[in-house]
């Protein structure tokens, strides 16, 4: 009995099966032209695809900058440890920008310390604050001003507005918290801050209504920022990809506009 009912079983498995591979031969027979084309169909939709991700993922070429190009540098702790005595021996250095702050509590680990040595050294420095729409403009204010005194300054202050930080804002709220953050500036430090952005955000989110202040543009290659409004920008950051003697790695390059020196951004 026992014998028989695996035989039997065994049977059904192999009808079963035999019937499976025909049904599968069949509906092969009668759609695989059908299935072929819609094969075809989708490898040709994915070549804008396949070509869209290679635009973003493929490595972004920066002009070459020779050392007679700038003016100034601005760095932050991501330079790491920076011998401020070989720095400041490079004449072409007239200024440096050292991150402070950022948002409502956020200090730059690195900041007092840079503050410190750059000046020992010599060099003329001012410091910045890293703006973010999702913070008033008051907390931000607060946090530049316990961190960065006034008789510690040789520049004017700058806000730092990019995209980053400031990606969701909305433009007219965006530019009230700032216009109010930079009377705040004025109020404690006795002139208004430079104001630094991106070519493109600036252009987007904060041109023309501060065109009248000084502007710190971020825009790297040869091809010079051309603002909206004609604003006339005063400062020029043309490389993030600069060399200079005491730092390590990258640093950010700075130029001045035609027609500008140290002397209009001095505090």
């Amino acid at each position: 009995m026992t014998k028989r009912k695996k035989t039997t079983r065994k049977k059904r498995q192999r009808s079963l099966t035999t019937r499976f591979k025909n049904w599968t031969r069949a509906l092969w027979r009668r759609y695989r032209w059908k299935c072929l084309a819609a094969v075809v169909v989708l490898c040709l939709a994915m070549v804008p695809v396949v070509r869209l991700i290679g635009e973003y993922t493929r490595p972004v070429r920066r002009a070459v900058v020779t050392s007679a190009d700038y003016n100034g540098i601005d760095v932050s702790k991501y330079q790491g440890t920076i011998n401020w005595t070989k720095v400041a021996e490079d004449r072409k250095v007239q200024f440096v920008y050292i991150k402070a702050t950022e948002g409502a509590t956020k200090t730059d680990s690195r900041y007092a310390e840079n503050l410190r040595k750059a000046r020992a050294a010599g060099l003329k420095v001012g410091s910045y604050h890293f703006f973010v729409s999702f913070r008033t403009a008051e907390q931000q204010f607060d946090n530049f001003r316990r961190h960065v005194p006034r008789d510690k300054q040789d520049l004017l202050p700058v806000v730092d507005v990019e995209e980053a930080g400031n990606r969701t804002a909305q433009r007219d709220k965006l530019q009230q918290e700032l216009q109010r953050f930079m009377d705040l500036v004025r109020k404690e430090y006795g002139r208004y801050p430079i104001l630094y952005s991106q070519h493109g955000f600036y252009n987007q989110m904060l041109a023309p209504e501060f065109n009248r202040y000084h502007i710190f543009i971020a825009r790297y290659g040869q091809r010079a920022p051309k603002l909206s409004g004609g604003c006339k920008y005063s400062i020029w950051q043309f490389s993030e990809q600069g060399h200079i003697n005491g730092i390590r790695g990258n640093v950010d390059l700075d130029r001045f506009a035609p027609g500008i020196d140290l002397a209009d951004i001095e505090l």
